[in-house]
């Protein structure tokens, strides 16, 4: 059974788009409008939020262990950065090249070791707590807002873009929860590293022409019109093919569609990202982003490595994300935009310490780390610490709600923020956490 929404609509049924005049997005933008609240963001900065599924190991790319012993420092060795006194891992040489445009954050921790929860901890700032009532089997199974729902309700909004835009699928626990299906995302069912790319929800359906489009509109709201007065509704209902024309315009506007065609960007331009899904995706956030999206989420996925941790990251996980990600930092900076986007790169949890006998690390979420850059944050710096084995945080703890309150606060949302439920329970946005002062000037 698809999973509901506390006012009874389905996630699938909201981002499948109408017939021709885009109901589902007219609901959507309608929604957006008459259940939301003024935006609340005092400055203009937009989010790439990139989720690595399955759990980065932070000791084989971000916190070195050269002097542990073999079965705990790995096959791979650190080596400098643009940053005097930054080491990474020879996994990421490119990385390594723009490290004065990043801050890593050494000393992520939290106590779930479950990929369904750690998605959630991590997309939302809070754990969601234990008994019946978070569903570790589904996708979209959220106990508190996404960071996406969250900036796409307070964030405010520009153009004709949705505010929360996820590619290239749902991302986990990447739902809204009590705020409701206006603030779901709008998600790119598709890999835009594919020569068949296209966005199924920005183009009017095949056989029908502008002129019968319009047509195909100009009678919709015929009925619209008759519904409205048969039925006495509200003047806030009667606005309703407003919002109809807005999912038209997304449709047929010339500017958003053009967001979405990646093809636009030279051959030079898309292989300095790589032509692999997370560059791909990468590319294609910055586009849109520039086109006014708030938030983008990024799924990169397949990182559970509990064998053959080295030759996986080697040979077929690192590479695109250490292309992709420096790539998308070198193209924002000198398009000037770096300061206006906050980019996150994360994960549910970190690997073990010591390698398995599969010759894998497993799940580990007592210490991990993350990189932040962009959005204003200080640049060319590490945040915190962990032990000789990266087994355990010693210096400056960062909570997932401490990370939450960390991007709320870069996007100029207060994370202090309550919230409150369907029922009226008030809820604290970033759950009590704290921003990470040293990245902020």
């Amino acid at each position: 059974m698809t999973p509901k929404y506390c006012d009874g609509i389905d996630r699938r049924g909201f981002l499948r788009m109408g017939s021709v005049a885009g109901l589902s997005m007219a609901q959507l933008l309608r929604l957006q409008q008459t259940h939301g609240v003024e935006g609340t963001a005092k400055k203009d900065v937009n989010c790439i939020f990139i989720f690595i599924i399955g759990g980065m190991a932070h000791q084989d790319m971000w916190d070195m262990k050269p002097d542990a012993p073999a079965e705990i420092r790995g096959d791979f060795r650190p080596i400098e950065t643009k940053v005097p006194g930054i080491q990474v891992s020879d996994l990421l040489p490119r990385i390594a090249g723009v490290t004065d445009k990043l801050a890593i954050l050494r000393s992520l921790t939290h106590g779930d070791p479950d990929h369904t929860a750690g998605y959630h901890v991590m997309m939302t700032g809070q754990h969601p707590g234990f008994g019946g009532n978070f569903n570790r089997n589904v996708l979209n199974n959220n106990m508190h807002p996404s960071f996406g729902s969250m900036v796409a309700k307070l964030g405010g909004s520009s153009g004709t873009l949705p505010p929360y835009i996820s590619v290239p699928n749902f991302l986990n626990s990447g739902g809204p929860s009590f705020l409701g299906p206006s603030y779901a995302p709008f998600v790119i069912e598709a890999d835009p590293a594919s020569p068949e790319f296209s966005v199924r929800d920005i183009v009017l359906p095949e056989g029908v022409t502008s002129d019968r489009s319009l047509r195909r509109q100009t009678a919709l709201r015929a009925i619209n019109h008759l519904e409205h007065r048969v039925d006495a509704l509200s003047r806030q209902e009667r606005s309703l093919d407003t919002y109809y024309e807005k999912a038209y315009q997304l449709m047929t506007s010339a500017a958003a569609k053009q967001a979405f065609e990646i093809d636009r960007e030279s051959p030079a331009t898309r292989d300095a990202y790589g032509m692999t899904s997370l560059g791909q995706c990468c590319l294609l956030a910055r586009r849109l982003v520039e086109a006014g999206c708030r938030f983008v989420s990024i799924e990169n996925g397949h990182w559970d490595t509990h064998r053959k941790n080295s030759e996986s990251l080697r040979d077929l996980l690192v590479p695109p994300l250490d292309q992709g990600v420096s790539a998308l930092l070198n193209d924002l900076d000198e398009r000037g935009q770096l300061d206006s986007t906050l980019v996150v790169l994360t994960t549910e949890f970190g690997r073990t310490p010591r390698i398995n006998e599969m010759a894998g690390r497993d799940h580990w979420p007592q210490a991990f780390s993350i990189v932040m850059a962009g959005g204003g944050l200080k640049r060319g710096l590490t945040i915190g610490a962990t032990d000789k084995q990266a087994a355990s945080v010693i210096d400056r703890p960062i909570t997932p709600s401490d990370m939450a309150a960390t991007l709320l606060t870069a996007l100029g949302i207060n994370p202090d923020i309550t919230l409150h439920t369907p029922l009226g329970r008030p809820v604290q946005l970033a759950g009590g956490g704290r921003a990470v002062h040293e990245l902020f000037a």
